[in-house]
């Protein structure tokens, strides 16, 4: 060990020693010839310049002097390595080499150090040649932009008119402060108090609301961050919050993101230079999904009248291509892009403006955004995030009702097709009002009953949520029916026939290969079983409001069956490989193989991303009517699941699925995996939301055939009253949740 190094130790340099150095030094910088600004940062290393064999002997100062001068240092040749160190970057216009400054034409004083010593520390200077690009971006064109037809949310345009000219943002998130719900956007387009806002909805324009006196401008960097060196340092923060005239209209979820996760809370006790490199993405309603990484912290861009201009977070691109952020894209925001599920997607910045810089080959331009916890804070309001309690991570909501309500119109009967119509808003939506706002539909109001099972039913029965289960419901979402052990037979093929669809061939099978706790025993087909026998005894009955309810919940299930990774051992990736991709010698636990992410990433982001192209192309492949042929009995109902599986696998192999979003997370392009997973499994996708429809239809069907339902008198069937469903629903006696060694008392 060096007991006395000659080396600063750079890599323990902390954020408030590199804005003391920065902020003492600061006047001298931006007084040199070619200056253009300045920023918190971590040490950009020239891609050529080889890797140390060994990290812990980089020094700083290797590869920044050399008898041969080395080429500009560029925002194109130079990058974030795992070692790179805490600086100040100092941003130049022209680059010039040491020599030049000695009896050259530029002046001694011109010439930018590279360390900056204060009282206690040595702090280094990594000198960047980044000449701003002058030419003004064109201005968006309002009527070019993407604009919902069924509810407006964040990342969709935001309008008003001043001095008869368009000003165009994107709209940010919803917040509230406990009473009111804003849309929050930039303050240079919402405006003083009270001015009216736009956008358009279902290609109508309408009315958004006003402007509230929530606003920020520029605000004191000190007041901002207490503690922190930053004397005559003005935060550009430009923020407006809309009051919104019709919540109704709108969906806490982002349009292109999905639903934001908690706010990630930075402020002066642990914001850090370890933030730099984080991946980040947004949506902009000019430029749509962007992917980038905090390039730097607090930027200073300007100085006006003896006070220093920052933003919070330069923004710049995940890869060699530029960030293609432009106009329109303020108001956007940020969140965190990762794998780790209690981190991603919370928001962490609002987009307010850009800066473009000249490359050798392009420009390149960056964001500048705002801390949105600061802003929160300072406009005293918090993320609205969902109409109800909880945020669910479970196949989209968007599936379920889509699947529960263009089934409505698929029977064949014309008295269950009238009844199933007049109740389609208790079982689902009507598909004009499908959007990502049925993702916030939760309890304890009343639940649309194609997702009860995961919104109501998941939850565990207690005080704070009565109306949960005491038995177990997660394994009758789902059945590995295609995993065969060495020299054994998978579920599928254990299942040939309808007759042999049997609980004790299939706890045989799991007893045999060791799975023996409730959740690794799916037995989703059983659940089909369980309740199509209900639904027959309920019409025998007369009783027609359960019989609504189990149709509506076993919709849910048919849904799950026809998604291919509800029905197969790759559900979140594969468990035989490790994450990097190599081959694992025993079955990795479940989320913890390769590619592990998919099943959100396929079954909720894509779906929520594109739900207007799926509706708009579901009735072409749904057909006429189901035209399947009947069957009988609840043995009948499970085994046409089996089959719906096998179909859905078939369609969509998992392992397709699977490798194509494992090459997205390893092309670093995790921010647009629902567009990439869209444009590889697009007609795929609509092709088994169709056959499950279609399935679930015919079952319906069945079970009123069976049940005698076609001699109930027209004039019964009429809408039933969702607080009459709610308290079956919610009973612990209704089609209750067993597992797979108790489902045979119920068959």
């Amino acid at each position: 060990m060096d007991y006395f190094p000659s080396e600063p130790a750079y890599t323990n340099l902390s954020l408030i020693d590199l804005l003391e150095a920065r902020d003492q030094f600061h006047v001298h910088l931006m007084h040199k010839a070619n200056v253009v600004g300045t920023a918190i940062g971590k040490y950009l290393i020239r891609k050529t310049d080889p890797r140390p064999s060994d990290l812990s002997s980089v020094k700083p100062t290797e590869g920044r002097s050399s008898k041969t001068p080395k080429p500009p240092r560029t925002l194109e040749n130079a990058e974030l390595r795992d070692y790179s160190w805490p600086c100040v970057i100092v941003l130049v216009s022209d680059w010039a080499h040491q020599d030049e400054f000695v009896g050259g034409d530029l002046l001694p004083s011109d010439f930018v150090p590279k360390t900056i010593y204060t009282k206690t520390k040595a702090v280094p200077i990594c000198v960047v040649l980044a000449p701003l690009w002058q030419t003004p971006a064109p201005p968006v064109d309002p009527f070019a932009l993407k604009y919902p037809d069924l509810a407006l949310s964040g990342g969709y345009p935001i309008k008003t008119t001043v001095q008869k000219m368009d000003h165009v943002a994107s709209i940010g998130c919803l917040v509230t402060d406990g009473h009111t719900v804003y849309a929050l956007t930039n303050r240079h387009v919402s405006g003083k108090a009270g001015e009216c806002l736009s956008s358009v909805l279902a290609n109508k324009p309408v009315k958004v609301g006003v402007s509230s006196d929530k606003q920020l401008g520029r605000v004191s960097f000190e007041r901002l961050y207490p503690g922190w060196p930053g004397e005559n340092v003005y935060a550009n923060v430009d923020v407006g919050l809309v009051e919104l005239d019709d919540l109704t209209q709108w969906s806490p979820s982002v349009y292109g993101l999905g639903r934001l996760g908690p706010l990630r809370d930075l402020d002066a006790t642990n914001l850090t230079v370890d933030l730099i490199g984080c991946p980040v993405r947004a949506y902009g309603c000019a430029s749509g999904r962007l992917s980038g990484r905090i390039a730097a912290l607090f930027y200073r861009y300007k100085s006006v009248g003896g006070f220093e201009y920052v933003a919070d977070f330069l923004i710049g691109s995940m890869t060699d291509e530029p960030l293609r952020t432009r106009p329109g894209d303020s108001g956007s925001i940020w969140v965190v892009d990762t794998q780790e599920p209690d981190r991603d997607l919370m928001p962490i910045a609002v987009q307010w403006g850009g800066t473009v810089f000249s490359g050798n080959t392009s420009t390149l331009p960056f964001a500048l955004a705002s801390n949105l916890s600061g802003i929160c804070r300072e406009l005293d309001v918090e993320l609205f995030r969902a109409r109800g309690r909880d945020s669910f991570d479970y196949w989209g909501a968007v599936g379920h009702y889509t699947i529960g309500s263009f089934a409505c119109g698929q029977v064949r009967d014309g008295k269950l097709k009238a009844f199933l119509l007049a109740n389609r808003d208790r079982i689902s939506f009507d598909p004009s009002s499908l959007n990502t706002s049925v993702n916030d539909v939760n309890p304890p109001g009343f639940v649309q009953l194609a997702d009860v099972p995961d919104k109501v039913w998941k939850k565990v029965r207690a005080q704070a949520t009565p109306y949960g289960r005491r038995g177990p419901e997660n394994p009758n979402h789902y059945a590995d029916m295609d995993y065969a052990p060495p020299g054994g037979k998978s579920l599928e093929e254990l299942t040939p026939t309808d007759t042999s669809l049997n609980p004790q061939t299939w706890r045989t099978y799991y007893d045999g290969i060791g799975w023996k706790t409730i959740s690794q025993r799916g037995l989703l087909p059983f659940r089909v079983w369980q309740i199509y026998k209900k639904m027959v005894d309920f019409l025998q009955k007369s009783d027609l409001a359960s019989f609504l309810a189990a149709c509506g919940v076993l919709a849910h299930y048919v849904g799950d069956a026809c998604q291919p990774l509800h029905g197969s051992y790759l559900d979140d990736g594969d468990p035989f490989r490790n994450p990097d991709g190599t081959a694992s010698p025993t079955m990795l636990g479940h989320a913890k193989g390769y590619a592990h992410g998919v099943h959100v990433a396929y079954e909720d982001g894509m779906l929520d991303a594109n739900v207007d192209e799926i509706l708009s192309g579901l009735p072409a492949a749904l057909g006429s009517n189901h035209g399947m042929e009947l069957v009988q009995g609840g043995q009948n109902a499970g085994y046409n699941t089996v089959k719906l599986m096998s179909r859905s696998r078939i369609t969509i192999a998992p392992i397709k699925l699977v490798n194509a979003y494992g090459q997205i997370l390893e092309a670093g392009k995790k921010g647009t995996a629902s567009d990439l997973l869209w444009q590889s499994f697009k007609t795929d996708t609509i092709a088994v939301l169709a056959d499950g429809s279609n399935t679930l239809a015919m079952v319906w069907e069945c079970a009123w055939v069976e049940g005698s339902g076609t001699q109930i008198a027209a004039d019964k069937l009429k809408a039933i009253s969702p607080g009459a469903l709610q308290a079956l629903y919610e009973s612990q006696d209704f089609l209750p949740s067993v597992p797979l060694d108790e489902i045979d008392q119920y068959l």
